[in-house]
């Protein structure tokens, strides 16, 4: 996978308060410029809490629907590992 350095570095610090709003008004502005993004995905940590387990593993959302991480149900807090990534047109046409 193209983001595996990216998983590993965002899911080992601890989230800023306003991680949620920053990283989905990135993805907000690439769709806004026609790039290649078609929205955001949750990448769930494998031990993460129920709340985020609970997400499904293959939602597509727009950025202004996704929910913000971390869940307010989280019982991981700041800490959570679970993260946002691009999903990207070309990923979608190949499924």
């Amino acid at each position: 996978m193209s983001f595996e350095w990216l998983n590993k570095f965002h899911k080992d610090m601890e989230k800023p308060a306003d991680y949620a709003e920053k990283t989905l008004a990135q993805y907000r502005l690439g769709m806004k410029a026609k790039g290649s993004i078609a929205g955001v995905a949750v990448l769930v940590d494998e031990e993460g809490c129920e709340a985020c387990l609970a997400l499904p593993d293959d939602a597509v959302y727009h950025p202004d629907e996704a929910p913000h991480l971390p869940l307010p149900e989280c019982s991981k807090g700041r800490r959570c590992r679970c993260v946002y990534r691009p999903v990207m047109s070309y990923q979608q046409n190949d499924e």
